[in-house]
């Protein structure tokens, strides 16, 4: 019995070993590796970056046709963005996409859509190969849907945060009104001429005829993004008007004219007149960002004259000085509008207007028309 036993023992033995060396044929078995090759990683920094084939104007033109409202779209989001990432792989093919700051889920879901419908981009290159890169693209709405000029390249984080945070700060874009303006003013004819040889009494002195406007606040509405719009606000000014000669205005009910006053020598003959400013200008920025932007604006500025006087200062015979005002409408128009330009860059620029209606009622003395030129400090906001 034990014989039969170990004859069972010694016949298992052998046919393991038979079955192992169909594998091991003699000698050292050699070490075998499983290779798993892993998958391609982002390149941070390529060479050259990804593109649009055709390049940002390809770029735009592609989204400007491929984004598509809805017909019962309730509002239409202007001066917002939608800014999307997204990973442009070897062979210029589009993964990945992701909203990374969106609006809602209408504009997300098509801007994500527009993405989507791209051909191919250029990838990104490495050493002379194409290799994966994260590219971001913000889409403009109003770019998207008007198809302004967008040139869009792969931004990087700060670039893509800070603008992103510019856009949150200016919902009404970027008018150039708010703010200060200073300037010196002249009186000219119907002719266009500073001289009155008939009335010299409308002659003033342009160097000493100064003003100033404080316009507190301006909106800028979108015609074609932040660049293009119609921008309006509000301001309030003093205009001063400095007489060459020693006249005292006067009127009546249907006429103003001046006396010379020929006893006393004034050292200051003013009209002053107070103002509240409305202007309706077409402002055009040659870049979205305002501080960095030239820019003009065209239009005019409704004025209301809410009080006149004339003030007079001057000395009299035994030395004492003495200041007499007269307030009083001196048949003024109380409604002027101005035409105006405003030119300049970020925030400083220059201007000059005309105004359209006399100064003073028609028929009551001749056409005056004030033209003025100054330069402003703007807001930005």
């Amino acid at each position: 019995m034990k014989f039969l036993l170990t004859l069972s023992c010694l016949f298992s033995i052998s046919t393991l070993f038979s079955q192992q060396g169909d594998v091991v044929v003699g000698g050292t078995p050699e070490t075998m590796l499983l290779s798993i090759t892993p998958p391609d990683s982002l390149v941070n920094f390529p060479d050259t970056e990804a593109q649009y084939p055709g390049g940002p104007d390809s770029l735009a033109e592609f989204i400007f046709m491929n984004f598509i409202l809805p017909e019962d779209s309730a509002e239409i989001l202007w001066d917002q963005r939608v800014y999307l990432s997204f990973i442009v792989e070897k062979d210029g093919s589009l993964t990945n996409i992701v909203v990374e700051k969106g609006l809602n889920e209408l504009y997300d879901s098509i801007c994500v859509a527009v993405v989507k419908l791209m051909p191919n981009w250029i990838p990104a290159q490495k050493d002379g190969l194409p290799v994966r890169s994260l590219m971001r693209l913000p889409i403009s709405i109003d770019d998207a849907i008007i198809g302004a000029d967008f040139a869009s390249e792969g931004l990087s984080e700060e670039d893509w945060t800070e603008e992103g945070e510019d856009d949150e700060e200016r919902k009404f874009g970027n008018g150039h009104y708010a703010g200060f303006d200073v300037y010196f003013s002249q009186f000219a004819n119907e002719f266009g001429d500073v001289t009155f040889n008939q009335n010299p009494y409308w002659e003033i002195n342009q160097m000493k005829s100064f003003g100033f406007n404080y316009n507190m606040f301006d909106l800028k509405f979108p015609i074609a993004g932040k660049q293009l719009g119609i921008t309006t606000g509000l301001g309030f000014g003093y205009h001063g008007y400095s007489f060459r000669n020693n006249y005292v205005l006067a009127h009546t009910a249907d006429t103003i004219f001046a006396v010379q006053d020929t006893v006393f020598n004034f050292t200051k003959n003013k009209l002053q007149v107070g103002t509240i400013s409305i202007p309706l200008l077409l402002d055009y920025s040659f870049d979205k960002n305002f501080e960095k932007s030239y820019f003009i604006a065209v239009g005019v500025i409704g004025t209301y004259n809410y009080g006149t006087k004339q003030s007079l200062t001057g000395t009299y015979a035994n030395g004492d000085e003495f200041v007499n005002s007269t307030i009083s409408a001196f048949n003024m128009n109380r409604w002027t509008l101005d035409a105006t330009t405003r030119i300049g860059y970020g925030h400083f620029g220059m201007f000059i207007s005309y105004q359209l209606n006399s100064m003073f009622k028609t028929g009551h003395t001749v056409a005056v028309y004030p033209f003025r030129i100054g330069f402003n400090i703007l807001f930005g906001i």
